[in-house]
């Protein structure tokens, strides 16, 4: 069976909106994100390790702010890593939470 075009007027658009706008597909996207918001500060508290042996030396080392503008770095890394597709926990965390909106 095809797919029916869209008629002259009608806009192409029009189906994502749609889409987005069941509240099954709402609470799917808020699911994803809280998944995605997990891996990436698992992800922060990584960075954060890994800096601390770092030192006065490299980026941000020496001044002030060092620990401040650090932290703001490791943050953004996380969160740039899940973004992009992270190491696979945000996809293990929403498989969990599925499970259990589903009661299984």
């Amino acid at each position: 069976m095809t797919a029916a075009a869209p008629a002259a007027g009608a806009s192409v658009s029009a189906a994502p909106t749609a889409y987005a706008a069941h509240p099954q597909a709402k609470a799917a996207s808020k699911l994803d994100a809280a998944a995605q918001d997990f891996e990436a500060v698992f992800l922060t508290q990584m960075m954060q390790a890994m800096f601390t042996d770092v030192g006065e030396e490299g980026p941000l080392g020496g001044g002030v702010g060092t620990d401040a503008y650090r932290s703001m770095l490791a943050d953004q890394y996380g969160r740039n890593i899940a973004a992009s597709g992270g190491i696979g926990i945000a996809a293990q965390v929403r498989s969990e939470l599925l499970s259990l909106q589903q009661g299984s």
